[in-house]
């Protein structure tokens, strides 16, 4: 048995499978925010990136705001992305 057949077989007796992985994936899938100034990310953050020139939800975790209210309104509008922004 080869090692494709090996991996389907074990594929077909699983009762689940689990997938790890990184940002890579989503950014795959279409949610490429993370770690660039794509057009998803200046479509949803231009006031931050515009205001203070960091690139991607990631590095913005780390940006020093002016005021705590400019922090939460950039980790809403994250979370807004990250849980309603559907991959493509």
């Amino acid at each position: 048995m080869n090692k494709i057949d090996e991996l389907v077989n074990h594929v077909k007796k699983a009762d689940a499978i689990i997938v790890g992985a990184g940002s890579g994936m989503s950014n795959a899938a279409g949610m490429a925010f993370w770690y660039s100034a794509s057009p998803l990310f200046i479509k949803h953050m231009k006031y931050f990136y515009d205001k203070y020139h960091f690139e991607g939800i990631f590095n913005g975790f780390y940006t020093q705001f002016n005021s705590k209210e400019e922090h939460r309104a950039f980790m809403l509008e994250s979370l807004k992305m990250i849980l309603k922004i559907p991959p493509l």
